[in-house]
């Protein structure tokens, strides 16, 4: 634990070294801060489309109190001028409502209709008494399923325990439940997050490329202590600024850290590996900029559909919004992203532990190539009918998460446009993980007889049947609702067909591959349609 903590100050001395002369990063974040903290204080007083539609008015008009128009009072001998000249889009006379033919102008019409609807239906809602049929009110009490109801004592009835007071509300009044806002407070959780890991993989970069970090691994100190000692004072920081800005936002600080606390973890997962695989910072900063726009849309997307389908809880960003409603949440919800993004983490620094060496770090090779040393550093080498399993196993949560995310854009948009593609890049993902790993042991002659190469695929296969179900067991209830689970993920307790089908599907890869000597794209692509095919009749023949 020393090392890590000397390492770990070392860290923190470089950083403050590197901004010394210049911005500090500390006044980078608070700048970020206040950005993202003026977006919360705004949330609710900023609306788009404001002024949009010029409107005159002559006579007794009735108040336009809405941001999209801009109210002008006009003479009704000019009204019908300013119109034709298009000063103003809509000209209301007392009671009538005169227009354009044009676009913009029915734009405008219509937008006002829905106004005046809206608005008459407040001001309903308000005169008449509650008990009235019209316009008709529901209410909403929100149960604590963790309590049994309990017996009213005057009564005799029974009670359920609410957690908050009743609520009224008019559906015809209800706008759509979008968490627009939430997710805006949440993202601001993401931001520096992420914006201190990339001053991480700068920081990394910066110790391989003037080859200090050769000089660590020369010492007595694991590379597991050096990934850690390295990576401990930024992971504290974002810690530190999750609480700071869930005090500032009025959230639940404790809660606010458990829910993006492995978000973190699996953040920093990703950008360890970006330095440990290139060489130069111009092509870390692509990757490094293509791997937020990708974590930042997987985080947002699942997030704005909280409340509409379940699948949405794959992104932590979907308890921050039921956080910020004050609704409650059970462990299962939180577990669904959690322990993926959690187990990530844990194969990205062991991975990281076995590509931790100068020649790897140095060699100059194509990403294919790299890969492929990366996957046999890997693997125990002298053990393969361990290593293969283990292998299909601890990849099974970048699989796992992959194919869930999936699954969310699949139930959230027409099926019929988007199964074949979410069947088809499943199966790719999955034949490449449980295929990747022989071949490499194949091209390096660890494995050469057939028998050994069909062996280890049956153990491939198992060990990601293994992992799949034990991932499933906490999201089950989860992925089940989605029209494509069935196909990606088994069907209930029949584990006999799926790891059959598994094995081939594997078996078919890796021959064509070591034995008949084919390119692994080749083989690979042969693979998947054969495994696509699988999932198709699994789904029914499609729609």
């Amino acid at each position: 634990m020393n090392q890590i903590l000397v390492i770990a100050w070392r860290e923190i001395t470089r950083l403050r070294k590197r901004f010394g002369g210049g911005a500090s990063p500390v006044a980078v974040l608070l700048l970020m801060g206040a950005v993202g903290l003026s977006a919360f204080a705004l949330r609710d007083t900023v609306s788009l489309g404001s002024g949009l539609y010029r409107v005159g008015v002559s006579g007794d008009v009735p108040a336009i109190e809405d941001s999209r128009f801009s109210v002008v009072e006009v003479d009704a001998d000019e009204g019908q001028t300013l119109l034709d000249s298009k000063s103003i889009d809509v000209w209301i006379d007392g009671a009538e409502v005169i227009s354009r033919p044009d676009d913009k102008s029915q734009y405008a019409v219509r937008a006002l209709k829905q106004y005046m609807e809206k608005a008459e239906l407040i001001r309903v809602g308000n005169s008449f008494a509650e008990e009235d049929a019209f316009p008709l009110r529901v209410g909403i009490n929100y149960l604590n399923p963790y309590q049994p109801p309990a017996e009213n004592q005057q009564g005799g009835e029974t009670v359920a325990p609410v957690t908050k007071p009743e609520e009224v509300i008019i559906p015809s009044l209800t706008p759509p439940p979008a968490p627009f806002t939430q997710v805006l407070v949440a993202l601001i959780y993401i931001l520096p997050i992420t914006f201190i890991s990339i001053f991480f993989t700068s920081s990394f970069m910066d110790e391989k490329v003037n080859r200090r970090l050769t000089i660590l691994l020369s010492a007595p100190i694991t590379p597991f202590q050096i990934i850690l000692g390295k990576m401990l004072p930024y992971a504290v920081f974002s810690l530190a600024t999750t609480a700071l800005i869930a005090i500032l936002t009025k959230g639940d600080v404790l809660l606010a850290l458990a829910i993006f606390a492995p978000t973190t973890l699996f953040i920093f997962a990703i950008y360890l590996m970006v330095p440990l695989f290139y060489r130069t910072f111009k092509d870390t900063t692509f990757i490094a900029m293509l791997v937020t726009t990708l974590t930042t849309a997987y985080l947002v997307f699942p997030a704005m559909f909280t409340n509409v389908n379940d699948l949405a809880y794959i992104s932590p960003l979907a308890l921050a919004v039921k956080m910020y409603r004050n609704e409650p949440f059970g462990w299962r919800e939180y577990l669904f992203p959690s322990v993926p993004m959690s187990a990530i983490f844990g194969f990205a620094m062991f991975a990281g532990t076995r590509l931790l060496n100068e020649e790897f770090l140095m060699g100059y090779k194509p990403i294919t190539r790299k890969a492929a040393d990366a996957i046999y550093l890997m693997m125990a080498h002298a053990h393969p009918y361990l290593s293969v399993p283990l292998w299909s196993l601890l990849v099974i949560p970048i699989v796992y998460l992959t194919q869930v995310v999936f699954l969310a854009f699949a139930t959230n948009l027409p099926v019929g446009l988007i199964v074949g593609a979410v069947l088809i890049a499943s199966a790719f993902i999955e034949e490449v993980v449980k295929s990747v790993g022989i071949v490499v042991l194949a091209e390096r002659k660890i494995v050469t007889r057939f028998r050994d190469i069909l062996l280890l695929s049956a153990l491939s296969a198992l060990g990601f049947l293994v992992g799949e179900k034990l991932l499933l067991l906490i999201s089950i209830t989860m992925v089940s609702q989605a029209s494509v689970s069935g196909a990606l993920f088994g069907s209930g307790l029949l584990l006999l067909i799926p790891l059959v089908a598994h094995f081939i599907f594997t078996a078919i890869v890796t021959l064509l591959a070591t034995k008949a000597k084919f390119p692994y794209a080749l083989a690979l692509t042969l693979g998947t349609i054969v495994h696509f095919i699988y999932n198709w009749k699994v789904l029914g023949g499609g729609l």
